[in-house]
């Protein structure tokens, strides 16, 4: 094969993936929208991750939040402030550290969140379907890989 051949193959290659990845994220981002909008609450992805990362936490301050996310405290602080207002968590002063709050999801928070879970396990489920084990394992270690390489 020539250079300009293997150059060529390399731009498909490119504009496969770059489309294929673009066309999962659309999918996945809509279906998720739909769910929430079945909430009725105005959510962003970053919220999400943020109301994950309190579950996952089991509770956090502002400043977990912040390194977990590894967002700025402003950026962080207005997510807060979106959620809490939307009554999806709780903030509790912390008896340790009068000027730090301690936040929990609420019971809308937790229903929510475990609403768009269920809609991604199933939307992963799909997207898995006639997948092998050892199939699965490897998309898993390619996406890391891609992941890792966007760092």
């Amino acid at each position: 094969m020539s250079p300009s051949t293997i150059t060529l193959l390399l731009m498909a290659s490119n504009r496969d993936i770059n489309y294929a990845l673009r066309e999962i994220r659309l999918k996945t981002r809509s279906r998720m929208i739909a769910e929430v909008s079945r909430h009725k609450v105005d959510f962003s992805p970053l919220e999400h991750v943020a109301m994950s990362n309190i579950r996952e936490l089991g509770g956090a301050s502002q400043q977990m939040l912040v390194e977990a996310m590894q967002k700025d405290k402003t950026q962080v602080s207005r997510i807060i402030a979106r959620l809490h207002r939307q009554d999806l968590i709780i903030k509790t002063p912390d008896p340790f550290d009068k000027r730090s709050v301690n936040l929990t999801l609420s019971d809308n928070g937790e229903t929510l969140l475990n609403s768009l879970d269920k809609v991604e396990s199933e939307m992963v489920e799909n997207m898995l379907q006639g997948f092998d084990a050892t199939e699965v394992q490897t998309l898993c270690d390619l996406l890391s890989r891609l992941n890792n390489n966007l760092k």
